[in-house]
């Protein structure tokens, strides 16, 4: 009887960062980042490559699917090289972390987008 070939499974990899948008002076969060800095972003990467996040003070990039491990690296430093760059222009840094260390919850802003508010609602007792 014959054997089936097998064939390694060929995997991706695809990553997302989030980061929070900091103050370059102040290391504060930027709560109401200008409508311009995303706009810039958007159009200094390929679609969909960038996109705001729950709150204003986010910003979240995605790799495109990527065959090895090292092309994911190469699209991340180009990705975090153009953000860092473009909020630099507008006097801020992205701040790779969860949790600010010392912003006020209170004072940010979330994005408007439905899903967002869906969230929103859906945690507002957490």
């Amino acid at each position: 009887m014959p054997r089936m070939a097998l064939t390694e499974p060929s995997f991706t990899i695809g990553v997302e960062e989030e980061y929070l948008l900091v103050d370059k002076e102040t290391r504060d969060l930027v709560s109401e980042p200008p409508a311009e800095l995303m706009a810039k972003c958007e159009a200094a990467l390929p679609k969909g490559q960038v996109s705001p996040e729950f709150l204003r003070s986010q910003i979240e990039i995605g790799t495109p699917v990527c065959k090895t491990v090292a092309e994911a690296g190469k699209e991340l430093r180009h990705l975090r090289g153009t953000i860092a760059e473009v909020a630099g222009e507008f006097g801020m840094a992205p701040m790779a972390a969860s949790t600010h260390p010392f912003a006020k919850w209170s004072a940010q802003q979330q994005t408007d987008k439905e899903r967002y508010h869906d969230i929103a609602n859906d945690l507002r007792i957490v």
